[in-house]
């Protein structure tokens, strides 16, 4: 009987589960240090992935490797690989690492072992890591540079300046020659 019940034991034993565990997260400022990527947001949706999910988010404040206003952040589903149930519309404080697991595209990638968080509730971090810098939308995709030299319309008026300035050059030559 012993035997037997052993023999069970070996047998019907409950397979090894992994749930998320996570070391003391660092102090705000060492964490700014070691992120990737650190910025405050808006969550404008979250899609299934292959591994969890990928968050879009509308960009509002950055303090390290943001500089667009929009911004794909990966995260776990949050049954035991500690991801972030992140939800649309609301603001968050995220600090993103390299994507090693949850997608193959690479990206940024955050969970609930580091310091993101809603930003209803880090002011402690805010507090440690200072203001940051707004940031604004990123232009429209068919806006013309700003700058005079690097206008495309201005190249007309530059080859039309250096053909006129060739002519003289060539005239004052031309004169100076036949006047000797």
């Amino acid at each position: 009987m012993v035997l037997l019940l052993l023999l069970f034991s070996f047998v019907f034993t409950p397979s090894s589960v992994y749930a998320c565990s996570c070391a003391q997260p660092p102090t705000p400022k060492k964490a700014l240090e070691q992120a990737e990527a650190v910025f405050a947001g808006t969550v404008t949706a979250v899609n299934s992935a292959e591994y969890g999910h990928e968050v879009q988010f509308q960009v509002n404040t950055t303090w390290k490797g943001v500089n667009q206003s929009q911004v794909l952040v990966a995260t776990g589903s949050g049954d035991g690989d500690c991801g972030i149930a992140f939800q649309a519309g609301n603001d968050y404080l995220v600090y993103a690492h390299p994507d090693t697991y949850y997608s193959e595209s690479g990206g940024l990638a955050t969970n609930i072992c580091t310091r993101t968080t809603l930003l209803s509730d880090a002011s402690v971090d805010l507090l440690a890591i200072g203001p940051g810098t707004p940031v604004t939308a990123d232009p429209p995709e068919n806006s013309q540079p700003s700058g005079f030299w690097e206008k495309q319309e201005n190249v007309w008026i530059i080859g039309l300046l250096v053909s006129i300035a060739a002519v003289l050059v060539a005239y004052l030559i031309y004169v100076k020659r036949k006047g000797q």
